[in-house]
């Protein structure tokens, strides 16, 4: 394992877990790429390129100690995608205890690189936001999902583990490209809460080639945060522009926050995100993203661009 993402250090093994989803498929298909061997973790049988271990597994229900032999680093994106607080409690939190308690009575403890998100930085956050910036203190006033991923990052760090909190923006490919960052579409029809402040996304491939050159980088301090965007972020206004050719009604935000106020007061964690004032604040505030430390850290930059700039 190298120090610097600019330095390869030799094949790994690696253990994908989460691996026949949206990500986990990029992150066998890069590991691959990048000459690394591969076992890939599922709940349910999957198919793999050739050379691909599978092993089923449900990791709220525990870990085999055999699944980490052998293995140099632990690539853990299986997760609830939901805001069932159930299912996120199982799939996100329990499956996330259980995962490090097994690696860390493991033989030889693998490092491990989690798969977090950029939404767990505080809602109040104004300008830029980076790895130094505070994460949410109010999780109860956030979404379920945020409040599982804050929870994932809090294990790992501390654990007896090394490894990395990957904080990725929304992800897309060429099916999958609208975000909650915009505001409310309906078919034909979209409303729009802002035009300043970036969009954080990263194109999924991207993402997996920065979570496995985080399995070939020892991180400076037991547990590092890198936030995976990609360079060159698109504002609300060019996102808008790229991908709604329909009816569009601009309003500003804060213009529904005293309705967010009364709709929390009465519905509480009931009431609709963008009716939730941490929600509509933190999805909304106009911050930029920068990615320049995981570029510098791990060697990484990304291939794609959300919106190309015309030549």
């Amino acid at each position: 394992m190298h120090q610097d993402g600019a330095d390869a250090m030799g094949a790994l093994r690696l253990l994908i877990t989460g691996a026949n989803g949206f990500l986990g498929r990029a992150c066998v298909d890069t590991a691959l790429a990048r000459g690394h061997s591969v076992r890939a973790m599922t709940r349910n049988a999957a198919s793999f390129p050739d050379g691909v271990e599978a092993v089923l597994g449900d990791l709220a229900e525990g870990c085999d100690a055999a699944f980490f032999e052998g293995v140099d680093a632990v690539i853990h994106t299986a997760a609830s995608v939901s805001n069932d607080a159930r299912a996120l409690e199982r799939d996100t939190v329990l499956a996330t205890r259980r995962l490090i308690e097994a690696a860390e009575a493991a033989h030889a403890p693998p490092m491990m690189v989690l798969a977090s998100s950029i939404a767990v930085y505080d809602a109040g956050l104004t300008g830029t936001v980076d790895e130094a910036s505070q994460v949410e203190t109010l999780p109860a006033k956030r979404e379920p999902y945020i409040a599982s991923k804050l929870a994932q990052e809090a294990m790992l760090c501390e654990a007896s583990l090394r490894g990395w909190c990957m904080r990725i923006g929304a992800l897309y490919d060429t099916e999958r490209r609208w975000n909650a960052h915009i505001g409310v579409r309906k078919g034909p029809v979209l409303l729009s809460l802002g035009r300043k402040g970036d969009v954080p996304v990263v194109n999924v491939k991207d993402a997996a080639e920065a979570m496995i050159r985080a399995a070939e980088t020892a991180p400076e301090q037991a547990c590092e945060a890198l936030d995976i965007v990609e360079s060159d972020l698109p504002s609300r206004a060019t996102f808008i522009a790229a991908e709604h050719s329909g009816l569009h009604f601009p309003l500003h935000w804060r213009l529904l926050l005293p309705a967010a106020w009364l709709c929390e007061a009465v519905l509480g964690p009931r009431a609709p995100g963008l009716l939730r004032p941490r929600i509509l604040r933190a999805r909304m505030q106009a911050v930029s993203y920068p990615n320049e430390r995981a570029k510098t850290r791990l060697g990484w930059l990304p291939q794609k661009q959300f919106v190309k700039v015309k030549s």
